[in-house]
């Protein structure tokens, strides 16, 4: 008993000081973003909404911000058709040449960002999509497409092909079951990795950096270089912005964890 108590004192622990080893940092720069001071400083003289007030009216803060917001929708729909039609050609179709498929789908985790930002500047420039706004979503995309294809694919292996089977047996063409019975009910894992693929784009700098060009700077670009040049209060408020972003964007990811797994105990599951 005393050793089944130490055990989970220890676990606790560790947890208690894994936890506050990733969180504190967080916090320290929420607290900052409410200083009084004119620059950086610990601890801050609370409290003060100036710098968000700054973010708020500054033209360029506000101009990266929407830039970020457009490019992150463009590349967020481009990586969920992507992904999505790669997970279900792997997963509920006989094409030739599948582990291929598979390995390109999840190849940008393990290629370094600036490899691809490298091989994409010299394509783009040959292109001329170099500051192209669609052009930024797409290397974008391409770097979300492996969190949708794994999200998406998971879930079909999760559903069983009985219940397409049925739609079909029943007079339904591919494209029919597919659209009334596979993408509905594997829309919680689509819609899950589309908030994976946002969060990717939302928060790229490498690439951006090298393809962005005369469009101008993504917000993680910009605070990258207030870092680099002038360090101002403001990047602190905007950090807290963008974790709040995330924070919202993970408790979307639980109600669709809910809602996936309502969805699996309404739908029969394999074997």
């Amino acid at each position: 008993m005393n050793d089944m108590l130490q055990h989970r004192v220890i676990r606790v622990s560790v947890l208690v000081l894994v936890s506050g080893y990733l969180i504190l940092p967080t916090l320290i720069v929420v607290w900052l973003s409410f200083g009084q001071d004119d620059f950086l400083r610990f601890p801050p003289n609370l409290f003060s909404w100036q710098w968000y007030t700054e973010f708020l009216t500054d033209e360029h803060w506000n101009e990266a911000t929407l830039r970020t917001a457009i490019v992150g929708a463009m590349a967020t729909g481009l990586t969920t058709i992507v992904g999505s039609a790669a997970a279900f050609a792997v997963a509920r179709t006989r094409l030739p040449g599948k582990q291929f498929v598979e390995a390109l789908a999840i190849a940008p985790l393990v290629v370094p960002p600036i490899v691809l930002a490298a091989g994409g500047y010299s394509l783009y420039l040959d292109l001329g999509l170099i500051g192209s706004s669609f052009g930024l979503a797409v290397m974008h995309a391409v770097l979300g497409v492996p969190y949708v294809f794994l999200i998406v694919s998971a879930a079909l292996t999760r559903t069983d092909p009985n219940v397409e089977l049925a739609a079909l047996s029943l007079g339904a063409d591919r494209w029919r079951t597919m659209w009334d019975v596979t993408i509905p009910t594997n829309m919680p894992s689509i819609l899950t990795g589309a908030l994976f693929a946002f969060l990717v784009s939302f928060d790229e700098v490498v690439v951006t950096v090298f393809l962005a060009g005369t469009l101008g700077p993504t917000l993680p670009v910009r605070v990258f270089a207030s870092l680099s040049f002038a360090v101002s209060p403001v990047v602190a408020a905007v950090s807290a912005l963008q974790i709040l972003v995330a924070l919202v964007l993970l408790a979307q990811l639980g109600l669709l964890k809910r809602w996936q797994v309502k969805r699996t105990q309404a739908v029969p599951a394999v074997g």
